[in-house]
């Protein structure tokens, strides 16, 4: 009796991942897009850079699909996606490394032994690599630019050590102490959405862009550090 049981419980599965395949005429449509199946290494960051979509909108279009729990195979639903792609992508979500700053090749390395994997914060147009000049000193993480109160996810998981506006330049900042001595930060908020002792999983919102601090325009500043040392950021990001 159990084996038959089973049995019918793959066929209903079959039936059930038939009807939801792209072009099946009772895929649900929801607006322009395409269904876009997951590929090893794929992030919700990726799936809508890739598409020419946002995290958001991907995940109200899958009911508030969990960006740490995607599955290789899994169908998802990418508004207003260029196409379904299922390569992966061949630039950095957010631009190359600047001219004359060669990648810190040992910070990936140094974060995966912490066993960390830190991800995008947001999808931008990148303005300001690492160690740009900044008058006297360099530039000790990116800016990039986006849209006045887009989302800031968190790059990993971790605590808030800082939320706030006392940091003089940098505006509305949020800091999240990470494992292994490192941290991230998220300056010239619009908006904190998350508090000083909050704990926070890798991709949860916790502020949107603003041009807080000196800033004369809407753009994250988005710094890596560890052991309060500045790493480039590009060079920890997938």
């Amino acid at each position: 009796m159990g084996g038959r049981v089973a049995r019918v419980a793959v066929v209903a599965a079959g039936a059930l991942a038939l009807a939801l395949a792209p072009g099946c005429s009772h895929a649900p449509k929801r607006g322009g897009g395409a269904w876009v199946v997951v590929q090893p290494g794929d992030t919700l960051w990726k799936l809508a850079d890739r598409n020419g979509s946002s995290v958001d909108a991907i995940q109200r279009a899958n009911d508030g699909v969990d960006p740490r729990s995607l599955r290789v195979g899994q169908k998802l639903w990418v508004p207003r996606a260029r196409a379904v792609s299922s390569a992966p992508p061949s630039r950095a979500p957010i631009g190359a490394h600047p001219p004359g700053h060669p990648p810190d090749t040992t910070c990936g390395d140094q974060a995966r032994k912490d066993d960390l994997s830190f991800e995008w914060p947001i999808l931008g147009h990148l303005t300001s690599g690492y160690g740009d000049a900044r008058g006297t000193h360099e530039h000790d993480g990116i800016d990039l630019v986006a849209e006045e109160g887009t989302p800031i996810h968190a790059a990993e998981a971790g605590r808030v050590v800082y939320a706030g506006d006392g940091l003089g330049d940098y505006g509305r900042v949020v800091v999240v102490k990470h494992l292994g001595r490192w941290a991230t930060v998220y300056a010239h908020n619009k908006k904190n959405l998350v508090g000083e002792g909050a704990f926070v999983e890798r991709g949860d919102v916790i502020a949107e862009v603003g041009e807080t601090g000196n800033a004369t325009t809407p753009h994250l500043h988005f710094e890596v550090r560890r052991a309060n040392q500045p790493r480039d950021p590009q060079s920890c990001l997938p």
